[in-house]
């Protein structure tokens, strides 16, 4: 049973109906000022646009504030729909963001199952991921998520080590675990994801494979190194803070298109030679500068996955230029 994260009154702030540069510009937004971030549900089947929301202390007038001048912003720009504003007590608001949320077979052999759904009995050859997204991480309902997940199951083999940039819920980590990577290390720079990603992978008992940590990786001039949030306040080091270069088979990086160009030179890096890529998060207008970018950095297109306005990007590591 989860711990309450915090039992003091929340506030919801929630648009629907959104086209997907609406939502990667007010998720951006929420990732920003909002707690935990935010979260991006469409449910399968359903021809509205998805719903953006986030959560704020009800005290915390001052992210509020950021948050409505950004809104405000985007409505001039994007004719964004008014937000919904909720308050929730104490007592219902670890339990609001659950309604609609089921279970979820993606791919061949991938289901998620929410922990609070009894209603599915695995079949003898499902993988089944229990999961327990918590407020404001991916449960698999959003498109790039889905196409990351079928990616990951027809491109990652058994024994390789795999790394998963913006973990979130830790959905693709414990994926990964499941069609048998033999390590995963699992890297978010929000701490509250970090906590649920430890809790979910624990839950699917896949601690011996995945590791999740707080920080990301990033290119410091002309050198590759892991880069962990908590060394600005801490003189403890992170067991990632010294990751190596040609260290993976695969890297899974579920972001935002301006984040994977930024970190293209780093990611295709830390790949081991013929590597694989998946670059997820990317809209389809953004796709063709997310290609260049990876083939600038040595990483060749292999396949291009599209989910509504969606793409996630499979790329083999062929040249690493020198730096």
């Amino acid at each position: 049973m989860r711990t309450a994260l915090n039992t003091r009154d929340l506030v919801e702030i929630s648009l629907s109906g959104l086209d997907a540069e609406a939502v990667q510009a007010v998720t951006q937004l929420f990732d920003r000022w909002g707690r935990g971030g935010a979260v991006v549900e469409q449910v399968a089947g359903d021809a509205a646009g998805p719903a953006v929301k986030t959560y704020l202390l009800a005290e915390d007038d001052g992210a509020l504030r950021q948050i409505e001048i950004g809104l405000a912003l985007l409505r001039r720009a994007r004719g964004l729909p008014e937000p919904r504003l909720r308050f929730l007590a104490e007592t219902d608001w670890a339990e609001a963001w659950k309604a609609g949320y089921g279970v979820l077979r993606i791919g061949r052999r991938l289901v998620v199952r929410p922990t609070w759904r009894d209603d599915y009995t695995p079949l003898p050859d499902d993988l089944l991921i229990e999961l327990d997204p918590g407020m404001a991480f991916g449960s698999g309902l959003h498109p790039t998520t889905r196409l990351c997940l079928e990616a990951l199951e027809d491109t990652l083999r058994p024994g390789q080590a795999a790394l998963d940039v913006g973990t979130g819920s830790g959905i693709l980590s414990i994926a990964a675990a499941r069609l048998g990577a033999s390590r995963v290390l699992a890297l978010d720079t929000d701490p509250l994801a970090v906590q649920i990603a430890r809790e979910n992978v624990a839950l699917n008992r896949v601690e011996s494979i995945v590791q999740v940590e707080v920080g990301t990786i990033q290119v410091s001039n002309t050198k590759y190194q892991m880069s962990n949030t908590k060394s600005q306040t801490s003189n403890v080091k992170s067991p990632t803070s010294n990751l190596q270069p040609s260290t993976f088979n695969l890297i899974v990086a579920n972001i935002l298109a301006e984040t994977i160009m930024e970190l293209a030179p780093t990611l295709a890096a830390h790949l081991l030679p013929a590597g694989i890529l998946i670059a997820g998060g990317v809209i389809a207008d953004r796709a063709e500068a997310v290609v260049s970018s990876l083939y600038e950095n040595g990483l060749s297109l292999v396949e291009r996955r599209d989910d509504e306005d969606w793409v996630a990007l499979t790329a083999r590591r062929v040249l690493i230029p020198d730096r």
